[in-house]
């Protein structure tokens, strides 16, 4: 089990170049730590002196430990136990929370014409990528291997739905390379939710921070500062946030596989099921965390000259791209 700490925030919060401004004298911060989907996780909440956070941020460990539990897209949990369900060819029972990630899955593979596609779970075992443990290093899939379940063309559109007697929602595919990996829109939906729990609590002011993507919950009088990390080095653009914001990273530099001198990134392209080249890193800036994080990965997929208008598709407030050569490709507001 995932352990919780919860402590004062004394110091400027620094993690994944991530700074917070200072508050008012009569205010404090309470920081707690998490270790969920893979990465470290921070929420910090700013309130009254006589008012503390420490139930809820507790109330939210739990929370954030079934999250990661009921999505993981590899270990025992509901939707491994969903993925096996579909291979069979048969109806199998989705969770609520299950088939709102497929609701929106389905959408931004529409919107982004198939840069986004969540249904290459297979694909994304078969590269090794279904791990804790990097870099990887053995031997990346053969052509052979590859064009298996690609030729099948794995889409989340390829799965139906109904309704049984009972009102539980079925959904099946005929597609055996279909495989369900939501990883890609887990942290927006776990953020969001996060800032709803909360709200509920009373405690608007915060900020959650999954491993770099953050979520401001807001709106708040005093800022959030959120700084954007340059791939190579240093910061690309540091923006303070007063409203609900999400700002998410897709990054090709943390997890990856190296064989025989060759590097090759974690995000891989739906239409060939190769690990995309070229792009370092992309970054989505929109009031719903699940759909900065979906347009991260679309973006990486997508590409410089792609991205100049999938941003504008997807309706993003601000977008940055990164190539391999240290270009820049930052679109939105003048």
């Amino acid at each position: 089990m995932e352990t919780l700490n919860v402590r004062p925030a004394r110091l400027w919060l620094l993690v994944g170049a991530v700074w917070l401004a200072g508050c008012q004298p009569s205010v404090e911060k309470t920081s707690a730590n998490y270790r969920v989907f893979g990465t470290e996780a921070q929420v910090t909440v700013r309130h009254p002196a006589d008012r503390s956070p420490d139930a809820v941020l507790s109330e939210l460990g739990q929370h954030f430990q079934r999250l990661h539990r009921d999505w993981h897209p590899w270990e025992p949990g509901a939707l491994t136990a969903l993925n096996q369900g579909l291979q069979t060819g048969n109806w199998a029972s989705i969770s609520p929370e299950l088939l709102e990630l497929l609701d929106a899955a389905q959408t931004y593979e529409i919107q982004t014409q198939g840069e986004f596609n969540a249904a290459i779970g297979q694909v994304v075992s078969l590269w090794g990528f279904h791990t804790s443990s990097y870099p990887i290093t053995t031997p990346p899939p053969t052509p052979t291997d590859i064009d298996r379940l690609i030729r099948n063309q794995p889409s989340t559109l390829d799965i139906k739905r109904r309704i049984d007697s009972s009102g539980e929602v079925l959904i099946q595919t005929s597609n055996p390379s279909v495989g369900l990996d939501f990883s890609a829109l887990a942290k927006g939906a776990a953020a969001g939710q996060a800032c709803d729990l909360l709200a509920q609590s009373g405690f608007d002011d915060a900020l959650v921070n999954l491993g770099g993507d953050v979520l401001v919950c807001g709106p708040t009088e005093t800022p959030w500062r959120v700084a954007i990390q340059d791939p190579r080095s240093g910061i690309l653009e540091v923006l303070e946030v007063s409203e609900r914001l999400a700002v998410f990273t897709s990054g090709q530099y943390y997890r990856y596989g190296e064989w025989e001198g060759e590097r090759y990134a974690h995000v891989l392209d739906p239409a060939t099921g190769y690990p995309i080249e070229h792009i370092l890193q992309a970054t989505a800036i929109h009031p719903d965390p699940i759909l900065a994080d979906a347009a991260a990965t679309a973006l990486v997929v997508a590409g410089f000259e792609k991205a100049k208008t999938l941003g504008e598709t997807l309706g993003l407030e601000e977008w940055l791209v990164v190539n391999e050569a240290g270009d820049v490709l930052r679109m939105g507001p003048d």
